[in-house]
């Protein structure tokens, strides 16, 4: 997934982090040049300023979100907006297939509920989000139901 944002300490840049669904690695780009990370302790991207310095910006996972904060001088810049708690209570319900379903409950749940965070995330009305994170959730637990069935029908 693709986030485009703004930082204070960079008014004049537009800024875009891409994220792996599969791995979780991410990309920085500052105005559509991808930006160097560095190897050391913390993995900051190295970010050009206007003087030729390099102001370090330190990638800060900010549970329960996917999606990292970035830290700059101590300062964390969020990258989006943080979801309401109700949305991540409706969100999240697929999650609950790990207690039901163990580990392919749990797969089937992790991925709706990825899902689901990401379509708050997106635009357009907010009735048209809650309505396909319903169906997402809804379409967890059928798909759980189809797949169990399939298997026991597999194994017997």
């Amino acid at each position: 997934m693709k986030y485009s944002f703004k930082l204070a300490d960079f008014p004049d840049s537009n800024f875009e982090i891409e994220i792996s669904n599969w791995t979780g690695k991410s990309k920085l780009l500052m105005d559509n040049l991808q930006i160097e990370q560095s190897k050391e302790k913390g993995k900051p991207y190295l970010i050009p300023s206007t003087n030729g310095e390099c102001i370090k910006a330190f990638p800060k996972q900010s549970f329960p979100d996917l999606i990292p904060a970035l830290e700059i001088n101590g300062i964390k810049n969020q990258i989006v907006e943080k979801l309401i708690w109700f949305q991540y209570v409706l969100g999240g319900l697929p999650i609950l297939l790990l207690f039901v379903g163990g580990a392919i409950g749990g797969a089937i749940g992790v991925l709706g509920a990825m899902l689901n965070f990401n379509i708050f995330r997106q635009e357009g009305t907010e009735i048209s989000k809650y309505i396909k994170v319903i169906g997402v959730v809804a379409g967890s637990y059928i798909l759980y139901t189809i797949l169990t069935i399939f298997l026991l029908k597999l194994i017997n």
